[in-house]
Protein backbone atom coordinates (compact mmCIF):
# COMPACT_ATOMS: atom_id res chain seq x y z
CA UNK A 1 0.00 0.00 0.00
CA UNK A 2 1.31 3.44 -0.93
CA UNK A 3 0.71 6.93 0.36
CA UNK A 4 -0.84 9.40 -2.06
CA UNK A 5 1.71 11.93 -0.86
CA UNK A 6 5.08 12.31 -2.55
CA UNK A 7 7.11 15.38 -1.73
CA UNK A 8 4.72 18.32 -1.56
CA UNK A 9 2.10 16.83 -3.89
CA UNK A 10 -0.96 14.60 -3.48
CA UNK A 11 -1.60 12.15 -6.30
CA UNK A 12 -4.51 10.06 -7.52
CA UNK A 13 -3.12 6.74 -8.77
CA UNK A 14 -4.67 4.27 -11.18
CA UNK A 15 -3.40 1.29 -13.23
CA UNK A 16 -1.60 2.37 -16.39
CA UNK A 17 -2.16 -0.92 -18.22
CA UNK A 18 1.60 -1.28 -18.60
CA UNK A 19 4.18 -3.52 -16.97
CA UNK A 20 7.87 -3.10 -16.18
CA UNK A 21 9.64 -6.48 -16.10
CA UNK A 22 6.28 -8.12 -15.34
CA UNK A 23 5.49 -5.75 -12.45
CA UNK A 24 2.68 -3.22 -12.18
CA UNK A 25 3.14 0.34 -13.39
CA UNK A 26 0.69 2.95 -12.12
CA UNK A 27 -0.02 6.42 -13.45
CA UNK A 28 -1.30 9.53 -11.72
CA UNK A 29 -4.16 11.73 -12.88
CA UNK A 30 -2.47 14.96 -11.90
CA UNK A 31 0.67 14.81 -14.08
CA UNK A 32 0.14 11.67 -16.24
CA UNK A 33 3.42 10.30 -14.90
CA UNK A 34 4.21 6.59 -14.70
CA UNK A 35 5.18 5.01 -11.35
CA UNK A 36 6.78 1.58 -10.90
CA UNK A 37 5.88 -0.33 -7.74
CA UNK A 38 8.95 -2.57 -8.11
CA UNK A 39 11.35 0.31 -7.45
CA UNK A 40 9.02 2.77 -5.65
CA UNK A 41 9.73 5.43 -8.22
CA UNK A 42 8.16 7.63 -10.89
CA UNK A 43 9.94 6.49 -14.05
CA UNK A 44 8.46 8.73 -16.75
CA UNK A 45 6.68 12.08 -16.99
CA UNK A 46 6.78 15.38 -15.09
CA UNK A 47 7.03 13.57 -11.73
CA UNK A 48 9.98 11.40 -12.81
CA UNK A 49 12.37 10.83 -9.92
CA UNK A 50 9.80 11.21 -7.16
CA UNK A 51 9.42 8.29 -4.77
CA UNK A 52 6.42 6.24 -3.78
CA UNK A 53 6.10 5.97 -0.01
CA UNK A 54 5.02 2.56 1.25
CA UNK A 55 2.85 2.58 4.35
CA UNK A 56 2.06 -0.34 6.69
CA UNK A 57 -1.47 -1.56 7.12
CA UNK A 58 -2.41 -3.61 4.08
CA UNK A 59 -2.52 -7.38 4.45
CA UNK A 60 -2.48 -9.87 1.59
CA UNK A 61 -4.62 -12.86 2.51
CA UNK A 62 -7.10 -15.39 1.14
CA UNK A 63 -10.81 -14.71 1.09
CA UNK A 64 -11.39 -17.71 3.36
CA UNK A 65 -9.16 -16.28 6.07
CA UNK A 66 -10.62 -12.82 5.64
CA UNK A 67 -14.19 -14.12 5.95
CA UNK A 68 -13.39 -15.89 9.23
CA UNK A 69 -12.50 -12.55 10.77
CA UNK A 70 -15.11 -10.52 8.87
CA UNK A 71 -18.13 -12.81 8.27
CA UNK A 72 -20.38 -9.93 7.15
CA UNK A 73 -18.10 -8.91 4.28
CA UNK A 74 -19.80 -7.85 1.06
CA UNK A 75 -18.28 -8.98 -2.25
CA UNK A 76 -18.48 -6.87 -5.38
CA UNK A 77 -19.18 -8.99 -8.45
CA UNK A 78 -18.62 -8.22 -12.13
CA UNK A 79 -21.69 -8.84 -14.27
CA UNK A 80 -23.20 -10.96 -11.51
CA UNK A 81 -20.33 -13.46 -11.57
CA UNK A 82 -19.19 -14.17 -8.03
CA UNK A 83 -16.83 -17.12 -8.41
CA UNK A 84 -14.41 -18.61 -10.92
CA UNK A 85 -13.88 -22.33 -10.50
CA UNK A 86 -10.35 -22.06 -11.90
CA UNK A 87 -7.74 -19.41 -11.22
CA UNK A 88 -6.24 -17.98 -14.44
CA UNK A 89 -2.90 -17.76 -12.60
CA UNK A 90 -2.58 -21.49 -11.82
CA UNK A 91 -0.45 -22.25 -14.87
CA UNK A 92 1.79 -19.24 -14.21
CA UNK A 93 2.51 -20.22 -10.61
CA UNK A 94 3.14 -23.86 -11.49
CA UNK A 95 5.56 -23.00 -14.30
CA UNK A 96 9.27 -22.29 -13.85
CA UNK A 97 9.08 -19.67 -16.58
CA UNK A 98 8.57 -15.97 -16.05
CA UNK A 99 5.83 -13.89 -17.65
CA UNK A 100 6.18 -14.23 -21.45
CA UNK A 101 9.44 -16.13 -20.84
CA UNK A 102 11.09 -13.16 -19.09
CA UNK A 103 14.17 -14.41 -17.22
CA UNK A 104 16.56 -13.03 -14.62
CA UNK A 105 20.01 -11.90 -15.70
CA UNK A 106 21.28 -12.25 -12.13
CA UNK A 107 21.56 -16.03 -11.60
CA UNK A 108 22.12 -16.09 -7.84
CA UNK A 109 18.58 -17.46 -7.45
CA UNK A 110 16.17 -19.32 -9.71
CA UNK A 111 13.92 -17.09 -11.82
CA UNK A 112 10.83 -17.83 -9.77
CA UNK A 113 12.42 -18.15 -6.34
CA UNK A 114 10.02 -16.48 -3.92
CA UNK A 115 11.35 -13.72 -1.72
CA UNK A 116 10.54 -10.76 0.51
CA UNK A 117 11.88 -7.62 -1.16
CA UNK A 118 12.36 -4.04 0.01
CA UNK A 119 14.44 -0.89 -0.19
CA UNK A 120 16.42 0.22 2.84
CA UNK A 121 18.61 3.31 2.98
CA UNK A 122 18.25 3.63 -0.82
CA UNK A 123 19.55 0.11 -1.47
CA UNK A 124 17.55 -2.90 -2.77
CA UNK A 125 17.38 -6.03 -0.60
CA UNK A 126 15.85 -9.48 -0.97
CA UNK A 127 15.38 -12.33 1.51
CA UNK A 128 14.54 -15.77 0.03
CA UNK A 129 11.54 -17.50 1.56
CA UNK A 130 13.63 -20.47 2.69
CA UNK A 131 15.30 -18.24 5.30
CA UNK A 132 12.07 -17.72 7.25
CA UNK A 133 9.16 -19.73 5.83
CA UNK A 134 9.28 -22.50 8.46
CA UNK A 135 8.19 -20.28 11.32
CA UNK A 136 10.36 -17.19 11.25
CA UNK A 137 13.90 -15.99 10.67
CA UNK A 138 16.20 -13.04 11.39
CA UNK A 139 18.51 -11.11 9.05
CA UNK A 140 20.88 -8.22 9.77
CA UNK A 141 20.59 -4.86 8.05
CA UNK A 142 23.01 -1.93 8.16
CA UNK A 143 24.81 -1.37 11.48
CA UNK A 144 23.59 -4.76 12.69
CA UNK A 145 19.95 -3.72 13.05
CA UNK A 146 17.79 -6.83 12.94
CA UNK A 147 14.81 -7.62 10.76
CA UNK A 148 12.43 -10.42 11.74
CA UNK A 149 10.38 -12.13 9.01
CA UNK A 150 7.66 -14.71 9.43
CA UNK A 151 5.60 -17.09 7.39
CA UNK A 152 4.76 -20.77 7.74
CA UNK A 153 5.63 -23.55 5.31
CA UNK A 154 2.03 -24.13 4.30
CA UNK A 155 1.18 -20.45 3.88
CA UNK A 156 -0.51 -19.59 0.61
CA UNK A 157 1.35 -17.29 -1.77
CA UNK A 158 -1.65 -15.03 -1.28
CA UNK A 159 -0.77 -14.54 2.38
CA UNK A 160 1.67 -11.77 3.20
CA UNK A 161 5.03 -12.23 4.84
CA UNK A 162 5.08 -10.16 8.04
CA UNK A 163 8.25 -8.28 8.97
CA UNK A 164 9.35 -6.26 11.99
CA UNK A 165 12.34 -4.04 12.64
CA UNK A 166 13.97 -4.41 16.05
CA UNK A 167 14.03 -1.19 18.11
CA UNK A 168 17.45 0.28 18.89
CA UNK A 169 19.28 -1.87 21.42
CA UNK A 170 16.93 -4.83 21.05
CA UNK A 171 17.35 -8.19 19.31
CA UNK A 172 15.14 -11.06 18.21
CA UNK A 173 15.85 -14.39 19.92
CA UNK A 174 14.44 -17.86 19.25
CA UNK A 175 14.08 -19.66 22.56
CA UNK A 176 12.14 -22.82 23.47
CA UNK A 177 10.14 -22.73 20.26
CA UNK A 178 9.14 -19.06 20.59
CA UNK A 179 10.40 -15.83 19.07
CA UNK A 180 11.19 -13.13 21.62
CA UNK A 181 12.15 -9.47 21.44
CA UNK A 182 14.90 -9.00 24.02
CA UNK A 183 16.66 -5.92 25.38
CA UNK A 184 19.50 -6.07 27.95
CA UNK A 185 18.74 -9.75 28.53
CA UNK A 186 15.09 -9.14 29.42
CA UNK A 187 12.13 -10.17 27.27
CA UNK A 188 10.23 -7.17 25.98
CA UNK A 189 7.61 -9.07 23.97
CA UNK A 190 6.94 -12.44 22.41
CA UNK A 191 5.69 -13.13 18.90
CA UNK A 192 2.07 -14.28 18.69
CA UNK A 193 1.57 -16.62 15.69
CA UNK A 194 -2.17 -16.02 15.77
CA UNK A 195 -1.97 -12.24 15.35
CA UNK A 196 1.45 -12.45 13.70
CA UNK A 197 2.80 -9.56 15.73
CA UNK A 198 4.85 -8.50 18.74
CA UNK A 199 2.02 -6.22 19.84
CA UNK A 200 3.24 -2.63 19.87
CA UNK A 201 6.80 -3.55 20.82
CA UNK A 202 8.23 -3.83 17.29
CA UNK A 203 7.68 -1.60 14.28
CA UNK A 204 6.12 -3.23 11.21
CA UNK A 205 8.49 -3.16 8.24
CA UNK A 206 7.15 -2.60 4.73
CA UNK A 207 8.12 -4.64 1.69
CA UNK A 208 6.43 -7.17 -0.54
CA UNK A 209 6.61 -10.75 -1.75
CA UNK A 210 7.58 -11.37 -5.36
CA UNK A 211 9.67 -13.53 -7.69
CA UNK A 212 13.41 -13.13 -8.12
CA UNK A 213 13.29 -12.47 -11.87
CA UNK A 214 10.82 -9.59 -11.41
CA UNK A 215 12.75 -7.95 -8.58
CA UNK A 216 16.29 -8.43 -9.88
CA UNK A 217 15.66 -7.17 -13.42
CA UNK A 218 14.63 -3.76 -12.08
CA UNK A 219 16.76 -3.62 -8.92
CA UNK A 220 20.36 -4.17 -10.00
CA UNK A 221 22.95 -5.06 -7.36
CA UNK A 222 20.33 -6.34 -4.94
CA UNK A 223 21.77 -7.39 -1.59
CA UNK A 224 20.69 -10.96 -0.81
CA UNK A 225 20.23 -11.66 2.90
CA UNK A 226 20.47 -15.31 3.90
CA UNK A 227 19.99 -15.12 7.67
Amino acid sequence: MYSRESGDQTFTFEPSGGLLNASLVMMDKETDSYWSIINDLAIHGPSKGKYLVQVPGSVKTTFGEWKKSHPDTWVLSVGGREHDARSPYDSYFSSKRGFRNTAAQDKRLDDKALLFSFHYQDAPYAVPFDVFEKGGGVVALAAGQQLFLYREKDDSFYRSTVAFLAPAGAVFVHRKGAWLLVRDGATVASFDPETRSFGDAAEPFVGFDTFWYIWSLTNKDTKLLKG
